[in-house]
């Protein structure tokens, strides 16, 4: 596939006032909506949702993707597989909540609240079960070795999170061909790929019939409430030139690499309409660099007479590889197997321009007077009504909640901004840009209830908008 060449033109142009040497090696969101790399920030299957997912090639050739379910608290994997996308292919999939069966780990499972995936799609998926494959313990397990505490490796940890999708390389040759769907709709040879893995060629070398990954992927995610007839969607974030011009990294399905850690260290980000370039110690940095806001803004809506309820989803999409093991800004606090929290600020304004500062409304509250935090990387926040009971406005069931109260004496709806204005909350790469705030994607998720949208018929409604927010650098001088 050939790159956009308007889209690298106009980069390419506005990176030239800020001394950036080549676009084309510095990962960043695409605005186009494809990527190497598809970032899902939020699913739940909490209060029986689930949230169905899809990925579409839009290039002729075949991918070979990774696909990686992550749990909320610490971004430990619950399941990765691979997918081998044909020609302008698209894979779809759902996840949904199921009971553990799983007794063989460290720790017996069995009975735990747990989540599976399924497909029906006939794209080749080697290794994978997909009438139903379980949530796997074995990653979560690792904070029970660390704690001793039976309680931090409970697969319910893995009813909410985020997921993520990247491409290998493009396949060739014979592999390709056996990827590549008939005129029946179903790939020529899944099987030879299954093969291949198990005592073949890519058992011996996974680069076998490989080629560089060059991106035009995008997907979407829906979480729905079946019963209640309930259902948001949001697009994948897409980051494009992820990869090392000329490279890949194609690996075997239970392999738990490549990740976002593994791409280039140089990362573009816009910046009132000029754009930064930043070279970085690790390729975490880098898309944590693409996603850096100091502050966070959308809207609430709690009006009485429609039900209303909303959420926020605030999602630390790096984390893991900044506080695991040691600590890396922009996060200051290390994970200790039950947590690792950044302190933030929140600003509430109702429709008519009532203010408030809602230290004292944030629950659980913050001890002696010092800012909230936001302890783990898939975190939700939930909006309610001066005096209103904590939980009651949390549809989507999230575990890692924040409640915050709205305006006293002001309208049910308005807008809010989230501060990450910790000092110590800065990354800085080697030619010297600071980026101050926190790696973040997420959205506002909001539900209405109609009882009497006819007699006796009662109508849910929902949706969904993104977050807007600030990136914070100050500019380097050029040479």
């Amino acid at each position: 596939m050939k790159k956009n060449k308007l889209t690298t033109a106009v980069i390419a142009g506005l990176a030239g006032v800020a001394g950036v040497a080549s676009v084309g090696n510095a990962v960043h969101v695409n605005p186009e909506g494809t990527g190497q790399v598809l970032i899902y920030p939020y699913y739940s299957l909490h209060n029986g949702l689930n949230t169905t997912y899809s990925v579409v090639n839009t290039t002729e050739a075949v991918k070979a993707i990774k696909v990686r379910f992550l749990e909320g608290k610490n971004s430990r994997e619950v399941l990765d597989f691979n997918v081998y996308l044909s020609e302008y292919d698209v894979w779809t999939g759902v996840i949904g909540p199921w009971t553990s069966n799983i007794a063989n780990g460290y720790l017996n499972h069995a009975g735990e609240d747990s989540g599976a995936h399924a497909s029906s799609d006939n794209s080749c998926a080697p290794r994978l079960n997909k009438s139903l494959q379980e949530f796997l313990p074995y990653e979560i397990e690792k904070d029970f070795l660390l704690t001793n505490d039976p309680s931090t490796a409970d697969l319910v940890r893995s009813r909410e999170g985020h997921f993520e999708v990247l491409e290998m390389g493009e396949v060739i040759g014979a592999h390709g061909a056996a990827a590549t769907h008939t005129s029946s709709g179903v790939p020529l040879d899944c099987g030879f790929l299954e093969d291949s893995w198990n005592a073949g060629a890519w058992a011996v070398n996974p680069n076998t019939d490989m080629e560089p990954a060059t991106g035009g992927l995008f997907g979407a995610a829906s979480i729905v409430g079946v019963e209640e007839g309930f259902n948001v969607s949001y697009d994948a974030v897409a980051l494009q030139d992820f990869w090392p011009e000329g490279s890949f990294n194609h690996t075997n399905p239970g392999s738990l690499s490549p990740n976002i850690a593994d791409g280039t260290t140089n990362s573009v980000v816009f910046n009132d309409g000029v754009a930064l370039s930043s070279s970085w110690i690790s390729g975490a940095q880098a898309v944590s660099a693409v996603f850096m806001r100091d502050e966070v803004y959308n809207e609430y809506n709690f009006e009485s007479d429609v039900e209303g309820k909303s959420q926020w989803v605030v999602t630390f999409p790096t984390k893991y590889f900044h506080v695991n093991g040691t600590t890396i800004p922009p996060f200051t606090s290390q994970w200790d197997g039950y947590k690792a929290c950044e302190t933030f600020t929140i600003n509430v304004w109702d429709r008519e321009e009532k203010f408030n500062t809602t230290q004292g409304g944030i629950s659980p509250p913050p001890p002696g007077g010092s800012d909230p935090q936001l302890c783990y990387e898939a975190n939700t926040i939930e909006f309610r009504p001066p005096g209103g009971v904590v939980g009651d406005y949390n549809f989507l069931g999230a575990n890692n909640l924040t409640s915050v109260e709205g305006v006293s004496g002001g309208t049910a709806n308005g807008w809010a901004r989230v501060n990450f204005k910790n000092p110590a909350n800065v990354m800085v790469p080697a030619n010297g840009t600071p980026y101050v705030g926190l790696p973040v994607a997420g959205f506002m998720v909001q539900r209405f209830t109609n009882n009497n949208a006819q007699p006796g018929l009662l109508a849910q409604y929902g949706g969904l908008f993104n977050h807007k927010g600030r990136v914070n650098s100050a500019l380097p001088t050029q040479p």
